[in-house]
């Protein structure tokens, strides 16, 4: 009984030895799991979306057309132009005239209360002195010495000129008919019936082929001065 027990020990001794020699006495190896790569997304996309250039829209301007105004020209005097009390002559040789322009008056009436004349506008008195530096005698040139602007040309008054003898109110004789001999001069007045609205010049043309057209300003007839009081 005994050696059943015995035996008993000793195959399970043996067995154990058996079974660690077997086990050639290593430890078992883990395995390690390498983790499989992580897939890194590296969404560089880093879009660098490089807009399109923009379209610089330089709007040059087509050249602004410069308007040089040019002033539409008024018309107005083609020759000399002289101020009140000027001396100037108008021709030349036999064909000469001198000419000075006192002053300006303006009237509704002109004479006496006797003998007068009305105007159908205003009438324009030109005191002036008229000289003769030809060799024989000259008439004053009636159709040559003119009022004028750009709309109208008007002669001297015929009828109302002579009554300025008669006026009281200007010391100063008529002119229109008088003839002033070789070097000599004579002062008087003439006479313009004129648009009283109006600005005027007077216009004075040679009488021969040489010289030229002279000028003298009258302005407007609302601005001329007028003969005081009334006439007697």
């Amino acid at each position: 009984m005994e050696r059943r027990r015995v035996l008993t020990a000793c195959g399970t001794v043996l067995a154990g030895m058996i079974a660690g020699c077997s086990g050639g006495g290593g430890e078992e190896a883990t395995p390690t799991g390498t983790a499989a790569p992580t897939a890194t997304e590296t969404a560089t996309a880093t879009a660098t979306a490089t807009a399109e250039p923009t379209a610089t829209e330089t709007e040059t301007a087509e050249p602004t057309a410069t308007e040089t105004a040019t002033a539409t020209p008024t018309p107005g005097p083609d020759g000399p132009t002289h101020d009140l009390d000027e001396s100037f002559t108008i021709g030349s040789g036999n064909e000469a005239i001198g000419y000075r322009i006192i002053d300006f008056y303006a009237a509704d009436e002109i004479g006496s209360s006797a003998n007068n004349d009305a105007a159908d506008g205003t009438f324009l008195i030109v005191v002036l002195e008229l000289s003769n530096p030809r060799d024989n005698a000259v008439s004053f040139p009636n159709n040559n010495f003119l009022a004028w602007n750009e709309e109208q040309i008007r002669y001297i008054d015929d009828d109302a000129t002579p009554k300025i003898g008669d006026d009281d109110r200007i010391d100063v004789e008529p002119i229109g008919t008088t003839t002033v001999l070789a070097g000599r001069s004579k002062t008087g007045a003439v006479v313009f019936d004129l648009d009283t609205d109006q600005t005027y010049w007077l216009r004075i043309n040679p009488t021969g082929d040489s010289g030229e057209t002279h000028y003298v300003r009258v302005g407007s007839m609302s601005e001329i001065q007028r003969l005081q009081g009334s006439f007697t």
